[in-house]
């Protein structure tokens, strides 16, 4: 009965996170995204909002693992004051994406994408603890909001299984053989399957006209087609000449720079001997520095994909 119990239990979902969002209402979830909507100790309302005198405010997270910017996935989650600046790398969570409000006061929650071949780590699940201010095992806390711990499960980088989905469609073994080698023969397959029954073996029943000259081959059969007489060769046009002719249609063709000499800029000729020109320093980067300083958050496409229409 136990083993019944345990195999009805849904399976841990350990695919990567690639976008998070917040609503303010649980019907604005977007599509294919979870909401957290209870919190993970006590399954109570997982609200970060908590603040509306007048009218209830709540805001809510959400996760998809299959939406997001195509070839990202989530790797870190931070929560900052409300005036601190955006650290390298992250993505803040700005407004809500059902009704485009002020996300949270106080505070900013931020996350940090990277292209799944970069990732060293990934989240695959989000919880939220109304009571305890410690982690569970197996989780990382990230901080603390409106009196709500917000901790996420760190899992192994992306796997080559896990990018299924952005790999190709599964080739279709054709019932016959598409070979340009093979002169018209099918494979055993077609001749098995009935797909073309007129047709016969591999061999052609009439065999193709040897070439002219009759000096190659056997002598010829009767009733075959006598040889073609020898035809001379074409008479060679210069480059010249095939420039001026405009009424050949094919005839030799020439790159649009044929002709033009190839000379160097003189002001280029003797800077190798100037003791005055200074060429510029490079400086290696890591590929984690040329990500902070070249990162491009999406925030704006990544709103108007995931605004729902009216």
């Amino acid at each position: 009965m136990m083993r019944d119990l345990y195999n009805a239990l849904p399976l841990p979902d350990d695919r990567p996170i690639t976008s998070i969002c917040v609503v303010e209402d649980l019907a604005g979830c977007p599509p294919n995204f979870t909401a957290v909507s209870k919190t993970h100790d006590q399954d109570i309302d997982a609200d970060l909002y908590k603040d509306g005198f007048f009218r209830r405010v709540t805001r809510y997270m959400c996760h998809s693992k299959t939406e997001g910017y195509m070839g990202y996935v989530v790797v870190d989650l931070s929560i900052l004051p409300d005036r601190d600046s955006r650290q390298a790398g992250f993505t803040l969570i700005e407004q809500t994406i059902d009704s485009s409000q002020k996300a949270f006061k106080k505070k900013q929650l931020a996350y940090k994408q990277v292209p799944r071949n970069m990732a060293t780590q990934t989240v695959t699940d989000i919880i939220i603890l109304s009571r305890s201010k410690v982690a569970p095992e197996g989780f990382t806390l990230v901080g603390e909001m409106n009196g709500l711990c917000i901790c996420y499960k760190p899992g192994p980088p992306p796997t080559p299984q896990s990018n299924k989905s952005l790999q190709g469609p599964t080739p279709v073994v054709l019932p016959y053989g598409v070979n340009p080698g093979a002169r018209g023969s099918i494979s055993s397959a077609g001749e098995a399957s009935g797909l073309y029954p007129g047709l016969s073996g591999p061999n052609p029943v009439r065999p193709a006209p040897y070439p002219p000259g009759g000096s190659v081959g056997p002598s010829p059969v009767h009733g075959a087609p006598p040889p073609l007489p020898p035809r001379n060769a074409p008479p060679y046009n210069s480059p010249t000449q095939t420039s001026h002719n405009t009424n050949t249609l094919y005839g030799p063709t020439h790159s649009a720079l044929f002709g033009v000499p190839f000379v160097i800029n003189k002001k280029y000729v003797n800077s190798s001997n100037d003791s005055s020109t200074t060429l510029p320093t490079f400086t290696k980067k890591s590929r984690q520095q040329i990500e902070d300083e070249y990162y491009y958050s999406f925030t704006l496409e990544q709103d108007i994909v995931q605004r729902p229409t009216t």
